[in-house]
């Protein structure tokens, strides 16, 4: 049902309803005058009759009886008789006895037949209700009424006037008047419904305008522009619809740029990226997802579901599956291909578009790790030489102190031949300036020489319990927060023992007095184990921080500066990291992170000093 039938089908409808009560109205009117009209004659006649006998008695001679007076009065006789050719629905008109025996009478006796006449009091209470068109049964048929009135004689009863009034005369007029304004109302109903739906079409053509308009807006028209000349409010209504059909074509064209250089960026990144919809169908991919996921090319994917296109048992559909059921989101979950032919280990992340568990598309990337390792082997090169340009400066200030002492001591030497003095002590200042030189080019040597591993599953609780046994004393007392979860891992027991010892040691050297060494473990996360040495000495001086790892760099007396250094060697053999920090309690916290099996482990090293 359209917009014009809806609208004009009440509006006729209210006014039919208008118009039925008008003619109601009317009609109601036209039969009370009716009614009256009948009354008022009946009443009339009544009360003429009634002057007529008065008349006719007064003038009957004495001693006549009144009846016979009546009876032989002409004039009476006359009126009576005229009365039913002159008086309106006058069917009979007879002055009767209190016996109802008739005096005089003209017309059909009613009172003789089997239905008595209905006094004319109902009719006019029928006249005065409000359910006024309830005349059209009495005054339509032949429903006769009577009017009365009693007549004394020297004060005594003496006759009754009586006066039938008959509808059935007057029905002819009642039936024509209804029918006119009937006819009148129906002739204005019709015009009406015309002229409504003339209107109703010349109203609602900017409505027709403006549902074209948008049936073209939601098709993709180009240019939508809607004519309307009409300044109310269905005008303005049009105005703003090609204010929107402007504001739409601009976001559109918008959107359309937006998503060209939105595909072109995925299409130029160099991680994989796949667009999803709601049921799990692909809408795009980008290059490295065909090179990497083994794709079919040639436009056969869109449109089709991820797992038909891979199989529902591959890992990134079951990764994919689980993002849709629980509606979270995946940051950088590992995913091996190795076993679907295709190699390579990827870090997966999968958002969400839209809000609630139920997302309407997923944004899945897939990254290859092997040029993040490629990354990593590079970072981790520039440190290592990075560290060696630190070690090699290191090892050129230790030698050029012994050898400009032996310069100082060979020129003391020389000065001392020439004047033929003993020189016993100068050599031997040579000859410690030259053992000098032994330890440090032999240090160097040490720490440069390459290292084959010798791999073996390491307990680290029992190594740490281990080795706090051998140095736990009367003076230093070593506590233990050890790790049950904290499993074996794959390393060099002897390397990881020479480090640790390094670092305890050098622990027990910061508390001279004495003091509490603790050393714990802990698995911080999967496939990672922590080592934590903590002392209660001096601590490090801030100044002092950047420089510990460097080769021969001591701040105690007759120190080399090697612990450090070589425990650092040995985690950065292992892959692992080392991070120097003040404890909250006072003195230092060495933390060493290792990989749980060292083939594994990420090939970047790092050293991080708080």
């Amino acid at each position: 049902m359209g917009l014009r039938t809806k609208l004009t089908i009440p509006l006729l409808a209210l006014l039919a309803v208008v118009i039925a009560a008008v003619s109601a109205v009317e009609i109601d009117r036209t039969l009370q005058i009716e009614v009256g009209e009948l009354t008022t004659s009946g009443r009339l006649l009544v009360n003429q009759i009634f002057e007529l006998m008065r008349v006719a008695l007064i003038q009957g001679a004495d001693g006549d009886d009144p009846k016979q007076a009546l009876a032989r009065d002409r004039s009476l006789v006359t009126a009576l008789e005229s009365s039913l050719a002159f008086g309106k629905g006058v069917v009979y008109v007879g002055i009767e006895t209190t016996n109802g025996e008739a005096i005089v009478a003209a017309g059909q006796n009613p009172y003789l037949g089997l239905v008595k006449p209905k006094p004319i009091s109902a009719l006019e209470r029928q006249s005065d209700s409000w359910m006024s068109l309830g005349l059209i049964s009495p005054l339509w048929g032949n429903q006769t009424y009577e009017l009365s009135r009693p007549v004394e004689v020297n004060g005594k009863p003496f006759a009754m006037i009586k006066v039938a009034l008959s509808t059935d005369l007057i029905a002819a007029g009642v039936r024509h008047s209804v029918a006119v304004i009937a006819s009148i109302g129906l002739m204005i109903l019709i015009i009406g419904s015309l002229a409504l739906a003339v209107s109703t079409k010349f109203l609602l053509r900017p409505v027709a305008v403006i549902t074209t308009g948008v049936e073209q807006l939601t098709r993709g028209a180009e240019e939508i522009r809607l004519a309307v000349a009409s300044h109310d409010e269905l005008g303005t209504l049009a105005d703003k619809f090609n204010q929107l059909a402007r504001r739409v074509k601009s976001d559109r064209t918008n959107w359309e740029n937006e998503r060209g250089q939105f595909f072109n960026v995925f299409r130029s990144i160099t991680d994989a990226v796949l667009l999803l919809d709601a049921h799990g169908s692909l809408l795009f991919a980008n290059a490295e997802a065909f090179g990497r996921l083994g794709l079919p090319a040639g436009g056969l994917i869109e449109g089709k579901r991820l797992n038909l296109l891979l199989g529902k048992d591959h890992p990134l559909c079951r990764l994919v599956e689980a993002a849709f059921r629980t509606g979270a989101e995946v940051h950088d979950a590992p995913l091996d291909l190795s076993e679907e032919s295709l190699e390579g280990r990827f870090l997966v992340s999968i958002f969400s578009l839209g809000q609630g568990p139920e997302p309407v598309g997923l944004l899945v990337i897939l990254r290859d790790l092997a040029p993040v390792r490629e990354l990593e082997s590079v970072v981790d090169y520039s440190g290592r030489l990075a560290r060696l340009g630190g070690l090699i400066s290191g090892f050129a200030h230790q030698v050029r102190g012994p050898l400009n002492a032996m310069n100082l001591q060979l020129e003391l030497l020389s000065q001392t031949a020439a004047d033929d003095a003993p020189s016993t002590g100068y050599i031997a200042a040579v000859r410690s300036q030259i053992r000098r030189l032994e330890q440090v080019v032999g240090a160097l040597m040490r720490f440069m020489r390459p290292e084959q591993l010798k791999v073996s599953d390491v307990g680290v609780n029992e190594l740490l319990t281990e080795l706090g046994a051998r140095f736990a004393s009367e003076r230093y007392k070593i506590e233990y927060a050890l790790d049950p979860q904290v499993a074996k891992i794959r390393a060099d027991r002897g390397l990881l023992t020479e480090a640790l010892t390094n670092l305890i040691q050098n622990g027990l050297q910061a508390m001279p007095n004495g003091g509490k060494l603790t050393l714990k473990s802990e698995l911080v996360e999967a496939g990672t184990v922590e080592i934590a040495v903590t002392d209660c000495g001096c601590g490090i001086a801030p100044e002092h921080l950047d420089q510990v790892f460097n080769l021969y760099f001591t701040t105690k007396d007759g120190g080399n500066g090697l612990g450090l250094p070589m425990a650092l060697r040995a985690v950065d053999l292992h892959h692992g990291t080392v991070n120097i920090s003040p404890s909250p309690e006072g003195g230092t916290t060495v933390k060493i992170r290792l990989p749980t099996g060292a083939e594994d482990a990420a090939l970047a090293t790092s050293i991080n000093i708080n």
